[in-house]
Parts: C-alpha cells; structure tokens; sequence
C-alpha cells in the first residue's frame, strides 16, 4: 500500500518574483521593513519576535534609514531580564528578493544590514488576506492598511519558537507585550500569538480596485477602477451568496466597463466577492463574508416626568432614598422585510433549533433542568459532563474554581482526568468546610495516587480575595485557554436549573485564576497536593 508522503516545503520566491513585477499587483517601489525584537540579559543579539515587509509605491526614492519607534526599550513586569524594540526602515524594493534568498539559504536576516536572529524558517504556502466586511480577519490585526483590495501574504514560518517559549508559558506576558508595542503601532500581537518569530511578506493590490454592490431588485453590481499606471487587462469578477450552507445565488462576469452587472437575484445569505486575472492567474480582489442592510429597526420613547421613589434599608436600620427614571412608552417601527428568511421564517427557527443543540452537545451550553423524580439522573448527567469536558480538554491541565470545592466534588471531577502527571489545581474557601476535613477525606479516599498531579489551596483571610463565580478551566486546550462557566457549585451540579457556559474569554479568566493562585503561595493556604 502506498503511504502518503508530506511534500517538501517550496519556495515561494519564484511566485514572490512574478508577484513584484510592475503592473502585477502594483507598481512597487520600495519595502518596508517593521521589525518588533527582543534582547536579553543573557544573550548577545537581538531576537525576532515579528517581522511585517510591506511592498508600497513611494513618489520619494530614496530609502528611509532604520529608526526606533519608541522613545526607550520596551519592558514588562513578567519578564524583568527581557527589553523589546521596534525598529522601522524603508529599502528599494528590489533588494527584498536578494534578503529572502540569504534566509532560505540559511544565512540569517539582514535587510538593515545588521543581523537580526531568527529561528529557523520554513516556507508556507502564498495566502490571500481580504480587508474586514463585517466579520474581522485575524490577521488584519497584524498587517498594514488592508482597508481596500486585500493582500497577497508569503509568510516563513519558525515552527520551534525556541527562544520565545516564554510567551507560551504564560500567555499573559504576550498580553503584557501587545498592550505595549499597540501605544506605538497598530500590531495587535496578543490576537495571533502563532505568529511568534515569524517573517511575513504583505503585497497589497494596489493596480486595481472593486466594490461589491447590492440593487434593490436583489442583483449585485461590481465597480472598478484601474491604477493610472495600469494597462486594462481581461479580469473576470465573481459573486456568490452562501445561507443554510447553501449557495443561493452565483454570477460571474468579465469585467469591461467600470460598473457590470452580475445578475442572479439571489436570496438571502453572505456574499462574497472576487476578480480574477485570466492572463496571470492572479486574484486581484477577494471581500470577506459580508452582507448589506435590508431591515432598519426604530424605536420612539419618551420620558415619564415622574420618577419611581423607594427607599433602601441600611444596615444600620437608616433608609436611604432612590429615584429611577422611567419611559413611558415605547413604540417600534420596521422599515424593509422583517422576515429571517425566504421560507416564511421556519429555515431561521430550524437554524436556530441546530444551534442550539449543536452548543448542548459540545457542552458549549447545556441547561439543566431537574424535574420531579428525576433529581438523580440530572445530577449524574452535569457530572458526566464536567468529566467530559476534562477528558476532551484537559490533557495539559484542567483546574476548579469554586468557593465551596470540597474533597468530594474534586474526587466527582479532577480524579476523572485520565492524563498522567498533567497540571490539576482547585481553588476554595473555608465555605467547603475545614482544611484537616478535606485533607482527612482525601487521603482515606483509597486511592493508589497513579499519575496524579493535583494541589488543592484556599483562600482565606486577607490574603487574595473573596469569590463567587466557579468555573472548569483548561490553560492549554486546543485553542489555547478555555473555561467553562458553572452556573452552580460542583456540590450542587444539576440538582436545581443552572447553565453550564462556554467562556469566550478565557484567556481572561485563567489569568484572574492564576493572579489569585500566586498569592496563595504560602503553607498556610496550601489544604493538599499530590505527589
């Protein structure tokens, strides 16, 4: 039987060449170079961390020399040997090949002419990045300027990240870093953290551009404009409309006048849109998923001129007085098709229902409801969930922040982890009951201890402080941190209605957990922990 071979990385400076010629995508003239480095204490040499080359057209011709876009290195509390700069310069445009060729060949990175450090690359395969149309494109939050066309990206990638293995560590130096280098540029860096030491080269369209446009009669247009350098060349332009995971409507046009139609009096759905070089294949102009505003939504209000008045009880027995602004009344006015859909509204709920269970069987969100009688089963369902989830996402860690986390709930969950040696914590309060009950509880528990990794610690007193909310958090799932919302306390999972949630940001919580789990360091608060 034949075994499938991965092909070798290829280059993509030959597609890089034909790119650059003049009139392909632009008629670039220069490159410039945005290099975000590192130094540290014990090494000599700046280390990359993200380097942007963007091709431009400049009426200037002369190169512009490096400069350092910030007054004084860059430095962060979490990583107290290390200081970061930006360095910024403009080269002709045909010394950007020469420079790629040296880091294919091993010879390191020097554009500047000094030698900036860099893993070692390998070649991607060429991408095509559209500006943001409604939903953003992450890696928009990296690049220059993509408002228009889009850009053709050729990127070398550091697949070891030796040198930056930091920054994985603890995702909240990264945090740190972004929040910094954003004062400076617009480089959101925290948002793509998998591009850590990489080179990446932005070619924007800049020989053409094109709008997408929507008819009230339910067909679209497309408008283009040639570069005044540009020679007008056969293009086609293709539109397509997507819903349901359906196509509902597809046109396709070669471009001759400045407007064409694209007739296909489509449905509803995202569109998206395309022109296309024959001569060259080359894509000129892709959008992302967008759509255009078909139902406007007014509400008219007025003011009530008398307040709501009550009082609030102190706790000393004084009341204290409260007024609340109310509205009178309220009257909404549509303007368009208030219908989700062309099918009198049943697609939309039907979407809506495969939602719904879709979230509840990934355990994105999932209620429980116990009715009568069946108080058991609900309760052995929540577990068979949260123990789901460790399974699913807990093989570099999963942790428990609850304030009534006793030595029960962690037996119920964290012992359910069947990942040897992987990073298990609990944080808890007195509420859960005494320290020598719970450590008595788990070290009779009969256990043989085998691959388990586990520290439990509480707060108490001054130190930290006080919580309420309890979530399951993973730090290293497979889309970096995830957390889930309880909803209730493990100890009362699905006896009464409560939501287990999806987290969206939980990055977040995880750094507020690990905040709280640092200043619980010493003895005192440490209940038990294993080996």
């Amino acid at each position: 039987m034949n075994q499938y071979k991965v092909p070798e990385p290829r280059s993509p400076l030959p597609e890089l060449t034909q790119l650059l010629t003049p009139g392909m995508l632009g008629f670039y003239t220069h490159v410039e170079c945005t290099e975000l480095f590192a130094n540290r204490r014990d090494h000599d040499g700046a280390l990359n961390v993200f380097t942007l080359l963007v091709a431009e057209e400049r009426s200037n011709i002369e190169a512009l020399p490096a400069r350092f876009l910030t007054p004084k290195p860059i430095r962060i509390k979490s990583l107290n040997d290390w200081s970061f700069g930006l360095r910024r310069y403009t080269l002709q445009i045909d010394t950007l090949l020469p420079a790629l060729t040296a880091v294919e060949a091993g010879e390191g990175w020097k554009l500047s002419g000094d030698n900036l450090e860099i893993g070692k690359l390998f070649p991607m395969p060429a991408q095509f990045v559209p500006p943001d149309n409604g939903s953003a494109v992450p890696w928009n939050k990296l690049l220059k300027n993509n408002f228009w066309s889009g850009s053709h990206l050729l990127e070398w990638t550091d697949h070891g990240k030796e040198v930056l293995m930091p920054f994985s560590a603890d995702p909240r130096r990264l945090q740190e870093l972004s929040v910094q280098v954003e004062k400076y540029i617009p480089l959101q860096l925290a948002a793509m953290s998998d591009r850590l030491g990489n080179l990446v080269v932005q070619l924007p369209v800049t020989v053409l551009m094109a709008e997408f446009q929507k008819l009230h009669d339910g067909n679209f247009q497309v408008e283009h404009a040639w570069h005044p350098k540009a020679i007008p060349r056969p293009l086609i332009a293709v539109c397509e409309l997507e819903h349901d995971d359906i196509l509902t409507g597809f046109a396709s046009a070669s471009l001759e006048d400045r407007i064409t139609p694209l007739p296909m009096r489509a449905g509803r759905g995202l569109y998206r849109g395309f022109v296309w070089d024959e001569r060259s294949s080359t894509l000129l102009v892709a959008s992302g998923p967008g759509s255009f505003i078909s139902t406007l939504s007014f509400n008219m209000s007025s003011p009530d001129p008398e307040p709501r008045i009550f009082s609030v009880k102190n706790p000393d027995g004084s009341w204290d007085p409260r007024r609340v602004g109310l509205t009178a009344f309220s009257n909404q006015s549509l303007v368009g098709d208030p219908q989700p859909d062309d099918n009198g509204g049943w697609t939309a709920k039907r979407m809506y229902t495969e939602h719904a269970n879709r979230l509840a069987a990934e355990r994105r969100f999932v209620q429980y409801r116990p009715a009568h009688g069946n108080g058991n089963a609900c309760r052995r369902k929540a577990l068979d969930d949260l123990r789901a989830l460790i399974i699913a996402y807990g093989g570099k860690g999963a942790w428990l922040w609850d304030p009534y986390l006793s030595a029960n709930d962690i037996l119920e969950t964290l012992f359910y982890c069947p990942y040897q040696g992987v990073d298990l914590r609990g944080l808890t309060t007195p509420k859960a009951g005494s320290g020598d009950e719970i450590r008595q509880t788990l070290d009779e528990c009969q256990s043989n201890w085998r691959g388990l990794k586990l520290e439990l610690r509480v707060q108490k007193g001054s130190t930290g402080w006080d919580f309420h909310d309890r979530f399951l958090i993973f730090p290293s799932g497979p889309d970096g941190a995830m957390a889930w919302s309880l909803g209730t306390s493990v100890n009362s999972v699905g006896t009464a209605h409560h939501i287990l949630q999806k987290v969206d940001n939980a990055q977040l919580v995880m750094d507020a957990f690990t905040d709280l789990w640092e200043l619980l360091s010493e003895p005192d608060h440490l209940i038990w922990k294993k080996p």
